[in-house]
């Protein structure tokens, strides 16, 4: 795996305000994987020909996103698709790098690639062509719907390069513009922003209103090239430092309602620590809530590994993220490449109350493999029911329940669950 990186990011400091990473894509996905699987979204109405991860992912010297997962393959003719950024951007400059490998290509030419604003679809600006000229290939750029500019048919199929698209927000109305920057893999990209390829190049069509998402598109048969996409880095500044952490691996392991999270690193600069962010599978309006947080190792040189237990979850199947933060505040995410699924319970079950010893509320926590009536009681030690916490039909799952103990003295007393024929008992010890 590489360790010097393009393009990343150190944040840029503009009237003391810390401007980020705004979006890290690397297909770490399954191959065969719908991208609308992994937090990206259909523009339009066309479900068709979706777009999918395809294996291996794109190599390029030095880049920070090389060899980090899978790549994209965006055909001809279907759904195309966008990406949210961290936050939307209504100021600046915007750097979206990627690498393309361009597979075939026609000689009239399409976009495959674009910005968008946060709140449309349609409005897509910074448009990146490509197109066969004569067997090679020329990259394209316009802001809106205007002209097409194109760099010299000095580039191949069958190569991947290094893409990097630049949007300008400018005072006054339709002042923004765009510029292209192409590396082939020879190239060394500098530390400082050189002269683009394209551009600074502006447009006949309306400045957008912010920046907040990055799109793939599919065109016609007849002009649309067929190229397969891979490390798409969005940041604000041209950098080509160090990534502050680069991770090994991530994985996941499921004992009955409890996800424990593993992953490694292989060195760390800056590294605050790791947030960790869960959400419910499956649907697109759910949002990531935080479920912990492990403090970093700062900076290191060698690999060290992390593990964080998420308990208590419901029946269900679940995301996981790392949002990883160095010490001035910029921050990446790093995805789960699988869902996790917690299923219902074998056995009828009663956990152990935590905390216990408690003073003077503690959680109670079961389980129900079979739909039926439940009852879970609490009792004193001399068999005097004191307090119902379920007197009532349940259907298969797991279930948390609180029981407050303030007026009760202290003492040992005992939570019955009666289920069926089933009797299951655990002590515990109210200490005011």
């Amino acid at each position: 795996m590489k360790k010097l990186i393009l393009l990343l990011i150190l944040p840029l400091f503009i009237n003391g305000k810390i401007f980020s990473q705004l979006a890290d894509e690397n297909f770490d996905y399954a191959e065969g994987d719908s991208l609308q699987q992994h937090n990206w979204f259909t523009i339009g109405s066309v479900y068709t020909n979706r777009m999918l991860v395809t294996s291996p992912g794109l190599s390029f010297p030095d880049y920070i996103n090389s060899d980090n997962g899978n790549a994209v393959r965006i055909d001809t003719t279907g759904q195309d698709v966008y990406r949210d950024f961290s936050s939307p951007r209504t100021s600046g400059n915007i750097y979206a790098s990627f690498l393309v490998n361009v597979k075939t290509s026609k000689p009239a030419g399409d976009y495959f690639a674009s910005l968008l604003s946060s709140t449309s679809t349609t409005s897509l600006a910074g448009r990146v062509y490509a197109k066969d000229s004569s067997g090679n290939i020329a990259f394209g750029l316009s802001k809106t719907t205007e002209t097409v500019s194109y760099t010299p048919a000095r580039y191949f199929k069958d190569t991947t390069y290094l893409l990097i698209l630049k949007y300008s927000i400018n005072p006054g109305a339709a002042n923004d513009s765009v510029s292209l920057f192409v590396y082939s893999p020879s190239v060394h990209v500098p530390s400082s922003e050189p002269v683009p390829e394209i551009g600074p190049k502006g447009g006949n069509g309306a400045d957008l209103t912010d920046l907040g998402r990055f799109s793939l598109r599919q065109g016609t048969a007849s002009s649309a090239p067929r190229v397969i996409l891979d490390g798409i880095y969005i940041t604000t500044t041209w950098d080509n430092s160090a990534l502050p952490v680069e991770l090994v691996s991530f994985n996941s392991v499921v004992s009955e309602r409890n996800v424990t999270l593993n992953w490694a690193t292989a060195s760390e600069n800056n590294n605050a620590g790791f947030e960790i962010e869960r959400k419910i599978s499956g649907n697109e309006s759910q949002v990531w809530v935080k479920a912990g947080n492990i403090k970093g190792k700062g900076n290191s040189n060698v690999q060290n590994s992390y593990a964080f237990t998420d308990m208590n979850l419901y029946s269900g199947t679940y995301q996981y993220r790392l949002k990883q933060t160095d010490f001035n505040g910029s921050y990446e995410y790093f995805y789960l490449n699988n869902d996790v699924n917690i299923g219902v319970p074998e056995k009828f079950s009663l956990q152990q109350n935590y905390p216990n010893p408690f003073n003077p509320v503690t959680n109670v926590e079961f389980g129900i493999s079979k739909s039926g009536f439940v009852s879970l009681k609490i009792h004193d030690m001399l068999g005097k029911e004191v307090a119902t916490l379920v007197n009532e039909n349940l259907p298969v799952g797991y279930y948390t329940v609180k029981f407050d103990g303030s007026n009760l003295s202290s003492g040992v007393y005992l939570c019955i669950m009666k289920v069926k024929d089933i009797i299951i008992t655990t002590k515990m010890i109210l200490m005011k």
